[in-house]
């Protein structure tokens, strides 16, 4: 099979897969909301949050979003294609952008996504690591 077939059954197929697999654990999971109050208050005075996930955690992000609007930060390779096309079947926008590539357009477009009354949410420990350690850019 052509490679290009290939690719657009994954970029299709995977995302489909992935929202379905989140649902069902979302189901079986209990959340725990620890210290919540604040930026519900902001929500509910109409003030924009940034949110941090953990790459090992960003699974559950659009399960665990209770804002009005949020738009993650993703990068622009292959495997962040995959993700924003998983989290907008959650109806979550992306911005996409990177530190080490299209940085520059990534800020504009979180900016812009802000102006729109929009939360971010950003994952502070880079694709490359250390786990749980926040990064540069």
């Amino acid at each position: 099979m052509d490679s290009l077939i290939i690719n657009k059954i994954t970029i299709t197929v995977v995302p489909f897969l992935a929202s379905l697999l989140i649902k069902f654990l979302a189901r079986t999971m209990k959340l725990t909301y620890i210290n919540f109050e604040k930026i519900r208050d902001d929500w509910q005075r109409g003030k924009n949050v940034i949110i941090a996930f953990w790459h090992g955690r960003l699974m559950f992000m659009p399960v665990m979003y209770k804002g009005n609007g949020v738009s993650v930060l993703v990068s622009q390779h292959r495997d962040g294609e995959l993700i924003a096309r998983t989290v907008r079947r959650f109806g979550i926008s992306s911005v996409r952008g990177s530190s080490t590539r299209g940085w520059f357009g990534g800020v504009k477009g979180l900016l812009r996504e802000i102006k729109k009354g929009k939360d971010i949410a950003i994952t502070p420990d880079g694709p490359k690591g250390p786990r749980f350690n926040a990064q540069m850019g």
